[in-house]
């Protein structure tokens, strides 16, 4: 018997997989405890359509991922820093600071977590890799400059 699974089942598939199981699991065990349904022509034809609307939803925020991320890589993200004589910083900087910066180029909120870097000790051009989801990486420019102190 064809079943739509409605949540994972180990030994057979995973939730929305439509499987063959023995009669008499599917009937005394699966649809008793709600973990699939028959799988119905209409099931199925409301499933597939319910993937490709899943994966058309999918494509479109890959292709906005890919977009920022372009827009990211065609620039160079400045950061000033308080920096000693020669090339050195006080401090350093960190994942957060160039996701503060990279949220304010977007004008959206961007996660640290999604930076993929050791922390920047010293002035210079850095490559910084960054993840923006559904698959889409990759590497932006990040200056770290000297900040000016006002002198009276």
């Amino acid at each position: 018997m064809k079943v739509l699974l409605l949540q994972d089942v180990k030994g057979l598939g995973k939730s929305g997989d439509i499987v063959k199981a023995s009669d008499g699991y599917a009937r005394n065990y699966l649809i008793p405890k709600k973990m699939a349904v028959v799988a119905t022509p209409d099931v199925v034809k409301k499933v597939e359509l319910q993937r490709k609307a899943q994966e058309k939803k999918r494509q479109e925020e890959i292709k906005k991922a890919s977009e920022k991320l372009n827009e990211l890589m065609k620039g160079v993200l400045v950061i000033h820093a308080k920096a000693g004589k020669g090339e050195k910083l006080y401090g350093a900087v960190t994942s957060a600071d160039i996701a503060k910066k990279i949220s304010e180029y977007l004008g959206e909120e961007f996660d640290r977590k999604n930076i993929d870097m050791e922390p920047i000790k010293s002035l210079g051009t850095f490559d910084v890799k960054i993840k923006l989801g559904n698959g889409v990486s990759g590497k932006i420019k990040v200056k770290v400059e000297r900040e000016e102190t006002e002198k009276n």
